[in-house]
């Protein structure tokens, strides 16, 4: 990734942030407002975009160690610290905004809730969203995290969390560090055991979601494969959580 920058900066970041607002500024000048002074000669836009360049990009800035960053020319231990701080406060909100009690449409929500918390983390977490009978939000819990393969939860551990929730519908959610969102056999055999826990309990598996990189997602309702419902019209990019379910066969 290439980052362009000068040193003839007519308008710094404090600057433009004070006259045209936050939001207005850019990742360079957003990292060089974290940075707040460069070093030795070599002006903070300089290292900002330097940083950037280097790290390919904040999700490269993100994973990276402290002492990465540190031994970066013009950043420290000091400035390190302040940016990983500023990107883990920017994580905290967007996962207490995802706590919001509002109903869940499709898959796009669960992105839009749990796609900057778990795109770019190098470990797996799973995550267990309870959800009433309109998909309103009832209680979002993280209930495992470690290696590669340490979210292998036991379907009844998942329906306790429900439970704990009043949920009488669920959405899991887990991320694949590899950033590949095709699902494993593990993934599908945990999903299909869980639904069959669940029905015992009255509880619907409404979706499962796998978070990807770069802004890549796959859902099991999307994928068609919550063989429980009836499949939306092919034309729609994302189910609807609404989307209602099979009734079962009439057997003679």
């Amino acid at each position: 990734m290439i980052v362009e920058c000068t040193t003839a900066f007519q308008n710094l970041p404090r600057e433009r942030a004070l006259s045209e607002g936050i939001f207005a500024l850019g990742d360079v000048e957003l990292i060089a407002l974290l940075l707040g002074t460069g070093s030795n000669g070599i002006h903070v836009m300089d290292v900002a975009s330097s940083l950037l360049e280097t790290f390919d990009g904040l999700n490269g800035i993100a994973q990276s160690g402290v002492f990465a960053l540190a031994d970066h020319p013009g950043v420290g231990t000091v400035k390190a610290l302040r940016i990983l701080g500023g990107i883990e406060l920017g994580r905290r909100f967007v996962y207490r905004a995802g706590r919001r009690r509002e109903p869940l449409m499709s898959s796009q929500s669960i992105w839009e809730r749990f796609g900057p918390v778990l795109t770019g983390l190098d470990y797996e977490e799973m995550w267990i969203v309870a959800v009433d009978a309109t998909n309103t939000v009832r209680g979002t819990r993280k209930v495992a995290l470690g290696g590669v393969h340490a979210c292998s939860m036991l379907p009844r551990d998942l329906l306790r969390v429900a439970l704990a929730d009043g949920a009488i519908g669920v959405v899991i959610v887990h991320n694949h560090p590899s950033g590949a969102t095709a699902p494993s056999m593990d993934d599908i055999l945990m999903t299909k055991r869980f639904i069959q826990t669940a029905e015992s309990a009255g509880i619907t598996l409404v979706d499962h979601v796998i978070i990807g990189q770069n802004e890549v997602y796959s859902s099991f309702l999307d994928l068609g494969l919550l063989l429980q419902r009836y499949p939306a019209p092919e034309n729609l990019p994302h189910r609807p959580y609404t989307t209602r379910l099979v009734p079962p066969t009439n057997k003679p």
